[in-house]
């Protein structure tokens, strides 16, 4: 088994050494965090935490503008060699989500949560609720409790999480988990979604269908989404069937669950747009949604204009709890081995910084649901 040791305790213990034996003598100036930093090949957010470890423990005093300087050889000898083993059981793992339901979400936390424990890692878990302010903050907030590494889950929409790039390009360990963003070249673990969307759509084609839907947010920014499209579109061209671009609608804005926003202005807005847009496109007769949230929403909608669902309307979606009132057809992706490959992926790189980026794709599996039936002309 592989002793976990990650890059920082090999600086602080390097320089531990060199003060106890002597090379560094009282009054000594330690390296500086850059100086460290270059020859390890390490980021600097590597030798502060080292640093701030041995001025933790007294051999070190660390004053600002000038540099740290050794205060006492022998500080805390005992104490601090006793202290260590428990303080390197302690590996803060940040992880960060826009939600979790039983639809998708709940099998990444457990999934995360447990590898985490198996490695001796504690997880500290943040919801973004889908905003990027939130989701920087919590990146913030993780690194100053001392977070070694981070787990993150995007959220939708068309920027770029500065504080993510920052940390990439020192090499701090982050993994993204669900899609990658376009500009920060870290290590991700999904789904293959366009391959996922291809398969969900050509399923409805072998059922006899022709006029096909597709429903999801922005596609701009969220590079699951796109995959999405993409997978749609492919779909079309593999069976010869022209692509009715009138029956695409990109303008959901909410991708939480619907428990959570039934309330809010925006689930409003998106009724209205989703409503009218069924209403408008009665020659559809199925519909992939992009998401379970909005199967949901199409399942409602069609009610509402008298629609029977499957018999009028078919609708498949991604990911469906197994304790749904609609048992949706749908795309199962493997949450577990996505948290699984995830937490791995980060400890190689807390072990490794030259571990190279990895993008890592995970089966997935169609269920077949209560919301599908093979067309039949009239």
């Amino acid at each position: 088994m592989t002793t976990f040791n990650p890059l920082y305790l090999k600086v602080y213990n390097l320089l531990l050494n060199q003060i106890q034996s002597g090379k560094l003598k009282l009054g000594d100036k330690v390296p500086s965090e850059k100086e460290l930093a270059d020859q390890f090949q390490v980021s600097r957010i590597t030798t502060k935490k080292a640093l701030d470890l041995l001025s933790e423990e007294n051999y070190i005093e660390r004053i600002q503008g000038k540099g740290s300087y050794v205060i006492h050889p022998d500080a805390a000898n005992g104490t601090a060699l006793a202290a260590k083993p428990e303080r390197s059981k302690r590996h803060l793992i940040g992880f960060i989500l826009p939600s979790f339901d039983e639809s998708y979400g709940m099998g990444l936390v457990k999934g995360i949560e447990k590898r985490c424990s198996e490695l001796g890692f504690t997880v500290l878990l943040k919801l973004s609720y889908g905003k990027k302010e939130i989701e920087e903050q919590a990146v913030n907030d993780f690194l100053a409790m001392g977070a070694e590494g981070l787990i993150v889950f995007p959220v939708h929409g068309e920027h770029v999480n500065n504080k993510l790039l920052e940390l990439v390009s020192k090499n701090f360990p982050v993994v993204l988990i669900d899609r990658f963003i376009k500009g920060i070249p870290a290590s991700f673990v999904c789904t293959d979604h366009r391959k996922a969307a291809a398969e969900l759509t050509n399923h409805l084609f072998e059922m006899g269908h022709r006029e096909i839907g597709f429903i999801s947010p922005p596609s701009e920014g969220t590079t699951a989404i796109e995959e999405r499209v993409m997978g749609f579109h492919i779909a079309h061209s593999e069976q010869g069937v022209k692509l009715n671009r009138d029956y695409i609608l990109a303008e959901i804005k909410n991708s939480l669950p619907l428990h959570e926003m039934k309330e809010s202005q925006v689930f409003k807005e998106d009724t209205m747009i989703l409503d009218n847009f069924l209403d408008k496109h009665r020659s559809i007769t199925a519909i992939v949604a992009c998401e379970h949230s909005i199967g949901e929403q199409v399942a409602e909608g069609l009610s509402m204009l008298g629609r029977r669902m499957p018999d009028e309307v078919s609708v498949v979606c991604f990911d469906s709890p197994g304790n749904s009132r609609t048992q949706f057809t749908h795309i199962k992706q493997d949450e577990q081995s996505i948290a699984i490959k995830a937490v791995n992926l980060l400890k190689e790189k807390m072990l490794d910084s030259d571990f190279a980026v990895q993008q890592i794709f995970i089966p997935h599996t169609i269920v077949e649901g209560e919301t599908t039936k093979a067309f039949s002309m009239k």
